[in-house]
C-alpha cells in the first residue's frame, strides 16, 4: 500500500472517530436532566403559580353561583376574565414564562400532570364562556342529558367541574413539591399553601350562597362549616410558621412592619365575614346580609393576593440569589 493511501485512511479513521466522539458529547448534553437547568428559586415560584389554580376555579364556580341566580352584580364579563386567567396560568406553566421566573415543564410527571389540569379545564371553559347565544347549543355538546334533567341551571354540573380542576390542580401542586423538596429550600411548605387560602375563601362566599339559596339543604351547611374549619387550621399553621415568622420580623423594617399590618387587616375582615357564617349557622337566614357578606369577601381576597405577593417578594430576596 502507497504512503499516501496509507495517510488517506488514517485520515478518515480520525474524522470519523472525532465524529464519533462529537455526537456522544451532543447525546450526553441532551441526555442532561432538564431540572438541572432549573434554578431552585424557579422551582419554587412554578409551585407558588399553580397555586393560584385552584383558588381561580372556586371563584369561578362562586361567580357562576351568583349568575345563574340572579344574585349580586356577577356578569358574564367575569366569568370570561376569570377563565381568562386560567388560561394565562396553563399557558405560563406549560410554556414557561422566563420574566416571570416561571421554568417550562422539566419532568415527564408535570408534564403529564399539566395535561391533565388542561383536559379538566376544557369543558369548564367552554361552559363557563359561551355567551347566552351558545348556552343551548354549549350544553348540548358538553353536559350530559341526566344532568341537564336534574340541574337545569347547571350549578351541580359546573360545581363538580370546577371541583374536578381543584383536584387536578391539587396533584400539580403536589408534583411541583416534590421538586422543591429536592432543593432544600425553606420556603417549599409555605409555596405548597400558596392559594389554598384565597380557595378557602371563595368557597365559603360560594357555600354561604348555597345556603341561602336552598341548595342542598343541611349539606351546604355542613360544608360551609368544614370550610371555615380548614380556614381556622390554616391560619394557626401560617401562626406557627418559621417562615411567616421571618417574613414579618419587625427588624426586617418597613416591608415587614406593612406585612404584618396586612395580615391583620386580613384576619379582622375574615373574623368579620364569619359573623355573617354565623348568622347563616344559626338558621336566620332573613338577617344574613348577603351584599355585606360579598363586599368583605372581596376585600379578603384582594388582601391575600396582596399578602401572597409579600411573602413571594420576601423569598425572592432570600433565596433567589
Amino acid at each position: 500500500m502507497a504512503a499516501s493511501d496509507a495517510t488517506c485512511i488514517g485520515q478518515r479513521i480520525v474524522l470519523a472517530t472525532t465524529r464519533v466522539a462529537l455526537l456522544t458529547v451532543v447525546i450526553a448534553l441532551i441526555a442532561v436532566p432538564a431540572s438541572a437547568q432549573i434554578l431552585p428559586w424557579e422551582v419554587t415560584v412554578a409551585e407558588i403559580e399553580a397555586g393560584r389554580l385552584r383558588g381561580l376555579a372556586e371563584r369561578l364556580a362562586k361567580q357562576n353561583l351568583l349568575y345563574q341566580l340572579r344574585l349580586g352584580a356577577v356578569r358574564k364579563s367575569d366569568m370570561v376574565e376569570t377563565s381568562e386567567r386560567i388560561d394565562r396560568v396553563i399557558l405560563g406553566l406549560e410554556k414557561g414564562s422566563p420574566s416571570y421566573s416561571i421554568p417550562a415543564p422539566w419532568t415527564p410527571a408535570i408534564r403529564e400532570q399539566l395535561e391533565k389540569v388542561d383536559a379538566a379545564w376544557g369543558g369548564l371553559r367552554r361552559i363557563a364562556t359561551a355567551s347566552a347565544y351558545e348556552a343551548l347549543r354549549v350544553s348540548r355538546e358538553f353536559v350530559p342529558s341526566e344532568s341537564r334533567k336534574g340541574d337545569p341551571l347547571l350549578i351541580r354540573y359546573f360545581d363538580a367541574l370546577s371541583e374536578d380542576l381543584v383536584t387536578e390542580s391539587d396533584a400539580l401542586i403536589e408534583v411541583y413539591h416534590q421538586e422543591c423538596m429536592k432543593t432544600g429550600l425553606e420556603v417549599c411548605p409555605t409555596a405548597r399553601t400558596s392559594g389554598y387560602a384565597a380557595m378557602l375563601i371563595e368557597r365559603a362566599a360560594k357555600q354561604a350562597v348555597s345556603v341561602v339559596a336552598g341548595i342542598d339543604g343541611d349539606r351546604s351547611q355542613q360544608r360551609l362549616e368544614e370550610t371555615i374549619a380548614a380556614y381556622r387550621a390554616l391560619r394557626k399553621a401560617n401562626q406557627e410558621s418559621p417562615f411567616f415568622a421571618a417574613a414579618l420580623d419587625p427588624a426586617r423594617g418597613l416591608s415587614a412592619q406593612a406585612a404584618g399590618e396586612l395580615l391583620a387587616s386580613l384576619r379582622d375582615d375574615w373574623d368579620a365575614m364569619q359573623g355573617q357564617f354565623t348568622i347563616l349557622a344559626a338558621g336566620d337566614v332573613e338577617n344574613f346580609d348577603l351584599p355585606k357578606m360579598l363586599e368583605i369577601h372581596s376585600r379578603l381576597v384582594n388582601k391575600v393576593e396582596r399578602m401572597t405577593a409579600a411573602l413571594v417578594r420576601y423569598a425572592s430576596l432570600t433565596y433567589g440569589s
